[in-house]
């Protein structure tokens, strides 16, 4: 419990609300694994191996920078520091994409025998094929669930964060990540007590 609190608060201050919502999990089954992917709030009514949040370790500039320059990639310096505290995410109906550790590999794969977070240069592949009228140059990083039928796409635009529609409506937008967080972590949470309710089979 002591690692994973240290983990917790070594957080920086831009995912300080992510930090808030962690520690509130801290009284629900969790684990760190040998590769360091700390899982908080097993849910085993959703899966049995599903958790509420799902951090994956930080990830060094040097990996960032090989992993960008063999893709092709610009990655934002907001979403950059995250990246160096977590690579990647789960966050209830939400998921922040990062850069899997068999895509560091010669040749870049996907290893899907175990669960990775979500491929950064494959988010942002598929998200320019999805989404309409996306503005120049958006970087796309994310998604969350809507509603029972829909996701929504988080991007960096310049110096804002934006929340899109596939339409290519503008639902939420906000100037830093720590704002992003603040309102998008309890809509994604609420959103997915609704599609999976904690009582439906609790243990």
């Amino acid at each position: 419990m002591d690692a994973i609190r240290a983990r917790i608060d070594a957080l920086p201050a831009e995912l300080a609300p992510l930090a808030d919502v962690a520690r509130g999990l801290l009284d629900r089954p969790g684990e760190v694994s040998a590769d360091g992917v700390l899982r908080l709030g097993h849910r085993p009514w959703v899966a049995p191996e599903n958790y509420a949040v799902t951090l994956y370790p930080g990830l060094s500039t040097d990996a960032l920078t090989r992993y960008a320059g063999r893709f092709g990639l610009d990655v934002p310096a907001v979403y950059g520091r995250v990246l160096a505290a977590v690579n990647g995410a789960f966050l209830f109906g939400m998921g922040l994409a990062g850069v899997p550790g068999s895509m560091l590999g010669s040749p870049p794969l996907l290893d899907r025998t175990r669960l990775q977070c979500h491929d950064l240069g494959g988010t942002a592949t598929l998200s320019a094929g999805e989404y309409r009228k996306l503005p120049a140059g958006a970087f796309a990083f994310g998604w969350r669930h809507y509603s029972f039928r829909e996701n929504v796409g988080y991007f960096v635009v310049g110096d804002r964060i934006l929340c899109l529609r596939k339409s290519g409506r503008v639902v939420g937008e906000w100037g830093g990540f720590a704002d992003f967080l603040r309102d998008e972590l309890p809509a994604s949470a609420a959103l997915d007590e609704k599609l999976h309710p904690s009582g439906s089979g609790a243990s």
